[in-house]
């Protein structure tokens, strides 16, 4: 019995259309992901990174309309005795480990003042880091800065940690994406 099989025109006319259709889908990603859909028409700070998500809709964050100054009075604290590299693996180790909570608690003050400790939850459930590796521990009088990179099934991003000496402690003062512009 010999089976029916399409004929080759009609196989690449379907191979045609499959291409087409992914490639709109990337320009529409592309698209949201630079803001032109869906944006604000305005910059913005991001509370955290712009990952793809992996499985289904890209978890949203809301817009922040004025970004949050840097103020010592009420930023982030580094627990007496820790360093800032040790902050950021107990930060991505919280990660990692699903405990959000632990993590949201460790984001410096701008980063929290842009989301809810629930939005941080849904937003890092629907990027699925898996691992991390700490890049780069540099200190320079009272600044220090970590370098990280986050692993998970869409890619990585690397991200940046700051911090500022006040007197014996250490205040968490930003993390941004330095290949996101940020």
């Amino acid at each position: 019995m010999q089976e029916a099989q399409g004929t080759p025109a009609r196989s690449n006319q379907m191979l045609y259309i499959l291409l087409g259709v992914v490639a709109v889908l990337l320009v529409v990603i592309v698209l949201f992901l630079t803001g032109v859909i869906g944006g604000s028409g305005t910059e913005t700070t991001s509370p955290v990174a712009e990952a793809p998500s992996t499985g289904g809709e890209m978890p949203q964050m809301p817009s922040v309309t004025e970004p949050v100054e840097f103020d010592p009075a009420t930023a982030t604290r580094v627990p007496a005795g820790e360093t800032p590299e040790q902050y950021v693996v107990a930060y991505f180790d919280a990660v990692v480990a699903g405990d959000y909570t632990g993590a949201y608690d460790r984001l410096p003050a701008d980063k929290k003042a842009a989301s809810t400790e629930d939005q941080f939850a849904e937003q890092l459930t629907g990027y699925g880091i898996t691992a991390y590796t700490i890049d780069e521990v540099s200190e320079e009088g009272d600044e220090a800065r970590v370098q990280a990179t986050a692993s998970m099934a869409g890619g990585a991003f690397q991200y940046l940690w700051t911090f500022v000496k006040d007197g014996d402690e250490w205040l968490v003062k930003s993390r941004t994406l330095p290949g996101m512009g940020q």
